[in-house]
């Protein structure tokens, strides 16, 4: 029995392939219409076949599964979640579609990073300075000087509930005295009547530890979310501050809501599961529960040290 030629055919002649007008998309269809055709057959979209873990930092509304896009239309495929994409690999991935394609403008971008591992800023500058790499809206948490192609930038500024009144005042903060800088130039400013509070609900789990101090709920945590959006000034010829994004302090008598729960912070979810203590159990009915294991944990340890 013959093999199976499983390799993608040569189009070295005209004779193995059929030309693109045979197909009605193209012959009868106006490019218009093809156009609006292509972008929804390949929007992205979340793939909830394959949903993120609730108990992450990037989980959240919009964002419980990685996005994806039917790519089986163009025979290339898109299979990383985010954060596996390597900056190389991405540069590749950028080469390919300005060869094929030319200069494209993305639509829009999200960037979830550590602010600690980004302080210094030069290792996001990188990333927006890769070579055919042209986002027109931006939302990240990093302060850099954006490529000439931006004209949108958005950044979530997210606490607990409980810390919103210090989220609140960095927003107008932010608003009020921030701005960036294009590498043409140009300025991008914020107005307040732009900025959006909005409020989710997460898990209190993160890093494998469950956070009784700042619940409202067992095992839930509500997030105060407010969005300052900065757009190109095309009137702004010069800085409108001498410093672009002063430091945004909250005042040292800036009055915090005390915790509803105060005897601890969080409890490792292990510790738990060993006491067997579910993880929907009220933060105060969980630490007692805890200690009163840990007491009798430290009992049979002291019983097993008197019989030796």
């Amino acid at each position: 029995m013959a093999e199976l030629d499983i390799h993608p055919p040569k189009f070295t002649r005209m004779t193995t392939y059929l030309d693109q007008n045979q197909s009605l998309l193209f012959s009868i269809l106006p490019p218009e219409l093809r156009r609006g055709i292509f972008a929804y057959a390949l929007a992205a979209f979340e793939d909830t076949s394959r949903p993120y873990s609730k108990d992450t930092y990037w989980t959240r509304p919009g964002y419980d599964a990685p996005h994806r896009t039917y790519t089986e239309h163009s025979l290339t495929q898109q299979d990383r979640a985010p954060g596996q994409l390597l900056p190389t690999a991405f540069q590749k991935c950028l080469d390919l579609i300005h060869q094929t394609h030319g200069k494209i403008k993305a639509g829009r971008i999200r960037i979830f990073a550590q602010l600690l591992a980004l302080e210094e800023g030069h290792r996001m500058k990188g990333l927006l300075d890769m070579k055919h790499f042209y986002p027109k809206f931006i939302t990240l948490t990093i302060r850099i000087y954006f490529p000439g192609s931006v004209t949108r930038f958005s950044m979530d500024l997210e606490s607990i509930e409980r810390r919103r009144g210090e989220i609140n005042y960095i927003a107008n903060e932010a608003a009020e005295k921030w701005f960036f800088r294009r590498n043409d130039g140009r300025f991008l400013t914020a107005d307040k009547a732009d900025m959006s509070v909005s409020r989710w609900t997460g898990s209190s789990i993160l890093n494998g530890q469950r956070w009784l101090r700042d619940e409202i709920r067992p095992g839930q945590l509500d997030y105060h979310v407010v969005t300052v959006v900065w757009r190109v000034s095309p009137g702004l010829a010069e800085a409108p501050l001498p410093t672009p994004y002063p430091k945004a302090a909250i005042p040292r008598d800036f009055q915090r809501p005390t915790p509803s729960f105060t005897l601890g912070a969080s409890v490792a979810v292990l510790k738990l599961q060993q006491a067997n203590i579910a993880l929907n159990t009220p933060a105060e009915e969980t630490w007692a529960a805890l200690e009163a294991h840990q007491r009798v944990m430290q009992e049979a340890a002291r019983e097993r040290r008197r019989r030796r």
